[in-house]
């Protein structure tokens, strides 16, 4: 594990000696320290590396992971002095770097495009700059005020679907994470936050047949998980089962074998419910490969667990089911002396199902070819019948409810587009291409009538009034520009690789890690894996109603044909519903009184709608996802709000 962190005084004073030794302690756990001292300043690196370019002066301190065979010395001031802030562009790593350019004197940070290395900061204009691998570090410091943003309360108690930009915005005023893809460049005029994430259109462009595709995924995802485990003592991975865990398990176990290295760690969750219950995969998993293979259960004590992130994390929990889960497996990983944890997370975005497919299809009116792809698709999910002597029958009642699904997501948008004959005409023209029934059509119409009715009534929020007209929103600096961007003429939009979800679970799992001494690494978000499934056409991807078709190919040889023949994934919502209603029992009486923070953000009625809705036993378990995750997240927030006076008084002391 490492980290890193500094000071930059651009008021002529020092940098003082508690700050520096507060922030050393800070991060202690994150290695050995090295200090670097510039001009007005101090760099740290923690179990890290100081790089020193003896021509430009230009030091630096990394916290970095490289995924490159190069022999390179002082890799990051060697490149920049090359070509300057785009140098960050061409280097395969996690990362989270620091230059201090005495020529211009002129602090640079920059961080990974994915974000999987965090980096904060607080920047106080014509005083000081100062940066750290955690929150925790710049809170110790003697010039910043702990105040919580109120701003960000709106984005995290928000629920919705849609992905959300990662925002540079944290739980604390004046304290900003610095944006993935991006670099910082700050000295005593000001600060700047440009971007430096590009993307070579032509990388792949000379690809052609499927099975090339699939043939460079077991390339380039063999090369990320190989460079990944290099030079680790002892590698472990999460394996639940599914398609993405399952493709980093095989492929880490097929290279330790090769390399004659000690097998594979293998980490399941079992939550004890048939709902989420994967052993069937595991086991065919386990059987394949005999790794040593390790079952962990969720932690008893779910308040314990929400109290530890937020003491580990600086700001309340993110995941919808408390992170129980993540510290059960990193407390066993840290005890069998694994230094490194692999995680198959949002594979699925970076070597996306392809579903996208249907889209092209629907936009160009080709109703054969969506007819056939729908086809295809049930025929994967719902076997066909078969009758003695005769020709299979199609599961026709499941194809229609499928094909309406896929032809409704752009009625709206054709009615408001089109003249009432045009659209009335192709209407005519879809039922007899799709043969679907008028029974069958009008069902489907009510049934949306219907979910939209039934949506009006779902909340998305509990804020109070006053809250709501207290702080209201704001423009966040996110990555949103860069995503837009990025996503121009893509068959894949970047925000569904790059987005809060991903980056808050990256920079989560990165605390875990550290306080256990190992580190998490998430091979799908290698530079050249996620190249390539931006570039692979949505065709490829659907294979024929497969869905995920580079890695059932590339990886047939590796993967248990029951795992590639998988086409479910695990439903968690009843687990979360279980979790959300500990977590309340555990937790009510710390913030009942009328006075408790929480009380000036959420509406307390509003509040008792979302407990009753959890606790309903009448009430349908998936109709209370979102419930699940307001209660949780309010429960999360009231927790860390009632952490903030103790952590103000240990820094005014």
């Amino acid at each position: 594990m490492s980290g890193l962190a500094g000071i930059i005084r651009f008021d002529g004073q020092d940098v003082l000696e508690v700050d520096r030794a507060a922030m050393i302690k800070s991060l202690g756990h994150r290695g050995e320290v090295v200090s670097q001292p510039v001009n007005s300043g101090i760099l740290l690196a923690f179990n890290g590396v100081v790089e020193i370019d003896p021509v430009t002066g230009t030091s630096a301190i990394t916290d970095a992971d490289l995924f490159e065979n190069t022999t390179q010395e002082n890799v990051f001031t060697s490149t920049f002095a090359q070509g300057g802030s785009a140098s960050f562009n061409d280097i395969n790593a996690d990362f989270a770097v620091a230059l201090w350019q005495v020529n211009r004197q002129t602090l640079v940070c920059a961080r990974d495009p994915l974000g999987i290395k965090p980096l904060y900061y607080v920047h106080q204009p014509g005083h000081f700059f100062a940066f750290a691998s955690e929150i925790k570090a710049l809170l110790a410091l003697q010039d910043v005020v702990i105040k919580p943003n109120e701003y960000k309360f709106n984005e995290y108690l928000t629920w919705t679907t849609s992905y959300v930009p990662y925002s540079a915005e944290t739980f604390y005023e004046s304290i900003y994470s610095l944006l993935p893809g991006h670099y910082v460049e700050v000295n005593a005029q000001g600060l700047n936050i440009h971007p430096y994430w590009q993307i070579n259109p032509e990388k792949y462009s000379s690809l052609i047949h499927p099975e090339a595709y699939s043939d460079v995924f077991y390339d380039v995802f063999t090369a990320a998980i190989d460079r990944r485990m290099n030079g680790r003592k002892r590698v472990g991975a999460h394996l639940s089962g599914g398609l993405d865990s399952s493709s980093v398990s095989s492929v880490a176990q097929f290279l330790l074998e090769k390399q004659q290295r000690t097998s594979l760690h293998t980490f399941n969750i079992d939550t004890g419910l048939a709902s989420t219950d994967e052993s069937e995969y595991v086991r065919a998993f386990v059987n394949k490969w005999q790794p040593q293979h390790h079952t962990i259960h969720p932690k008893a004590d779910v308040l314990e667990s929400v109290l530890t992130i937020n003491r580990l994390f600086d700001r309340p929990d993110h995941f919808i089911i408390p992170s129980s889960f993540h510290l059960g497996v990193s407390q066993e990983a840290s005890q069998l002396g694994c230094d490194i944890l692999l995680t198959g997370h949002d594979g699925d975005s970076v070597m996306a199902t392809g579903f996208d497919y249907l889209d092209q299809l629907l936009d160009a009116s080709d109703w054969e070819a969506l007819q056939a792809a729908c086809h295809q698709y049930i025929d994967h999910r719902y076997p066909p019948d078969f009758v003695a002597n005769s020709p299979r029958l199609r599961n026709d009642a499941a194809f229609e409810r499928y094909a309406l699904s896929v032809l409704g997501t752009n009625l709206k948008k054709r009615f408001r587009e089109q003249s009432s004959g045009e659209f009335l005409a192709q209407l005519r023209q879809q039922k007899q291409t799709f043969g679907l029934s008028t029974a069958g059509i009008l069902g489907y119409a009510a049934s949306r009538i219907k979910a939209k009715l039934a949506h009006r009534a779902l909340l998305d929020s509990a804020f109070s009034v006053d809250f709501k007209q207290r702080v209201g929103r704001k423009p966040p600096v996110s990555t949103e520009p860069m995503t837009t961007a990025l996503s121009q003429g893509r068959p894949v939009a970047v925000n569904q690789i790059l987005n809060t979800t991903n980056v808050i679970c990256a920079e989560q799992l990165n605390h875990i890690g550290a306080h256990h001494g190992h580190i998490y690494s998430f091979p799908f978000f290698d530079k050249h894996v996620v190249e390539l499934g931006l570039a692979t056409p949505p065709e490829v991807c659907f294979d024929k109603g497969r869905g995920r078709g580079l890695i059932r190919h590339g990886l047939s040889h590796l993967l248990p044909p029951a795992i590639i023949n998988r086409y479910t994934k695990a439903n968690f919502v009843e687990y979360g519903n279980v979790s959300a209603q500990q977590l309340y029992r555990a937790t009510r009486e710390q913030f009942a009184s009328a006075d408790h923070p929480i009380w000036g953000i959420i509406d307390q009625a509003i509040f008792a709608k979302i407990v009753r809705t959890v606790f309903n036993p009448k009430i349908p378990v998936k109709q209370k996802t979102r419930y699940n995750w307001l209660l949780s997240r309010i429960v999360y927030l009231a927790l860390w709000l009632d952490s903030l006076p103790k952590k103000f008084k240990q820094h005014q002391q």
